[in-house]
């Protein structure tokens, strides 16, 4: 699939499981973790001077959450991004942009602190993502990069089908069989990820959200090593 092909893909995939919905309106338990992802990505940041970018920001659920002097918030989806401006309206320090994640609008050594939540999955190139953070991010600037762990849930979307209870736990979301069939483009491996850019990022921390032996997501702390750090 060619970039220009997936832009479009992707923005039909935005309005067809909107990402917004899953967040608020699904079942309480869903809602819930959700709510911790961005509660807890949120303070993992701990205090925040300097500019923030939240790259791949969606519908602003996180990105109405976060403080700095700048914050900026880029996401593909055009849908998305208009969720994203109706939320943080109004607010002098925010700011927010259509982008492709693999070639960002930003110069070198911009960002003091960058979110990358739940979206490496989406992207058709993910260590091209994965570069264009570490050009855009300062020396030592800290990068927080969540993940879905797709087997497990996965194993969970197998049960609730078992079960018949998609329809009670979807709520007014359009819950699919197998994201891996649909949306996510391919799945990321928090060990992979770490080991294939222990040159260019220092890890600080991994965790599972909600804990760290039952992981529907995986937050990895990183921080960037430049030369003369």
């Amino acid at each position: 699939m060619k970039q220009s092909e997936h832009k479009i893909w992707n923005e039909r995939m935005a309005v067809l499981y909107d990402p917004d919905a899953f967040i608020t309106k699904t079942f309480f338990l869903i809602r819930w973790m959700e709510m911790l992802r961005l509660n807890e990505t949120k303070k993992a940041l701990g205090r925040v001077d300097g500019r923030v970018l939240d790259l791949g920001c969606g519908a602003g659920n996180l990105l109405q959450k976060l403080e700095g002097n700048v914050v900026v918030g880029c996401d593909l989806s055009e849908q998305l991004i208009q969720l994203s401006h109706g939320r943080v309206r109004g607010q002098k320090n925010f700011l927010v942009v259509r982008a492709e994640a693999e070639s960002l609008p930003f110069p070198d050594n911009f960002f003091d602190h960058v979110v990358c939540s739940e979206l490496l999955e989406h992207v058709l190139d993910p260590g091209q993502v994965m570069k264009e953070i570490y050009r855009v991010s300062k020396p030592q600037a800290q990068i927080i990069v969540t993940v879905p762990n797709e087997r497990l849930i996965n194993f969970s979307k197998k049960a609730i089908l078992f079960l018949r209870l998609k329809k009670w736990v979807a709520g007014q979301y359009r819950m699919s069989d197998n994201m891996l069939h649909q949306w996510h483009k391919s799945e990321v491996l928090p060990g992979k990820l770490i080991n294939d850019w222990k040159a260019f990022f220092r890890l600080k921390a991994l965790r599972g959200i909600p804990a760290f032996f039952f992981p529907y997501h995986k937050m990895i702390q990183f921080e960037t090593i430049k030369p003369n750090d």
